[in-house]
């Protein structure tokens, strides 16, 4: 009992010192790692001070101080204002999906992709288990963007992609930023819009703020008032990380809360979508998990 009681006192000590440190991610980069995993040191330093069994004004301080830097990083995200759109209004809806190189059941994949009904699915990771699948959903989608060699990335469309490439292009028509695939839809009725997929690498890699920055840059310079960009960006909306990526991206709006991996339990929202001034946000739900390591997301937009 006294060895349980003193990891509870451990777990409450650690949980409490990293929830503190992740706020300091802005200044410190290496730290921000930390906060992809905010509101789980919440929940160790509640279990912790469970078993630790503390005085009730002692275990009260500490969940005090413990929670605080919690709520300072998470209370943000569940604030924030997301534009809504008009009752009434056709609506988009738009899956995003990471399928997984090591996809573990890519036919239920598929599936529950089709099953969704999306008017255009977003995927990366496409260039493992999963690729043989990309024929299957070709035959439910009429429209997808090429897929050449050992692509990784491909969206799919029930309305006719217009123009589609893996850079995008300034105002003067020269390829700009790094890789990415985009295609520009003309929907049954309205004006086309642009969607645009990319999925960057985990936050400990330092290639990632890299990646970030260059595509916000790479953003800046086309019109975004249609656009939507959605993807893997392992990135929780309490890093300092993605609060500076929402800033860049302005005028695009992140449109996601839903947490989205990993599958058995989902926690961590890390797969996003946003969209530009043009869009309105209906609704936005974690689908259920199949043979992908992370959930789909189905967004539904219309144009306000």
């Amino acid at each position: 009992m006294k060895l349980l009681r003193a990891f509870g006192s451990l777990l409450t000590g650690g949980a409490c010192v990293a929830a503190w440190l992740s706020l300091a991610g802005k200044f410190v980069p290496a730290l921000d790692v930390l906060a992809s995993f905010l509101p789980l040191f919440g929940v160790a330093t509640l279990l912790g001070l469970l078993l630790a069994q503390w005085r009730p004004g002692a275990a009260i301080a500490a969940a005090l101080l413990a929670l605080a830097p919690v709520a300072i990083g998470v209370a943000p995200e569940w604030l924030r204002e997301i534009p809504t759109a008009p009752a009434g209004a056709p609506q988009v809806h738009v899956l995003t999906h990471n399928v997984w190189t090591q996809n573990d059941d890519p036919a239920e994949t598929a599936q529950a992709i089709i099953d969704a009904s999306p008017d255009v699915a977003i995927l990366q990771e496409v260039n493992g288990n999963f690729r043989p699948m990309l024929a299957a959903l070709g035959q439910h989608f009429p429209y997808a963007t090429k897929c050449p060699g050992r692509c990784s990335f491909i969206i799919f469309s029930r309305w006719p992609i217009v123009d589609s490439d893996y850079s995008l292009k300034a105002r003067n028509g020269r390829k700009i930023g790094p890789a990415l695939l985009w295609a520009r839809i003309a929907p049954s009725t309205g004006d086309t819009f642009m969607v645009a997929t990319l999925h960057y690498p985990r936050p400990t890699s330092g290639d990632q703020a890299v990646r970030r920055r260059a595509a916000a840059k790479a953003l800046a310079r086309i019109d975004r008032e249609d656009l939507i960009v959605a993807g893997d960006m392992n990135l929780t909306p309490w890093a300092a990380a993605m609060r500076e990526q929402d800033r860049a991206f302005a005028p695009l709006t992140r449109m996601t809360r839903s947490p989205s991996w990993p599958r058995a339990i989902p926690v961590l929202p890390i797969d996003h979508l946003y969209a530009g001034p043009d869009w309105g946000l209906v609704s936005s739900r974690q689908l259920p998990g199949t043979g992908s390591d992370h959930r789909p997301i189905l967004v539904t937009l219309a144009r306000r």
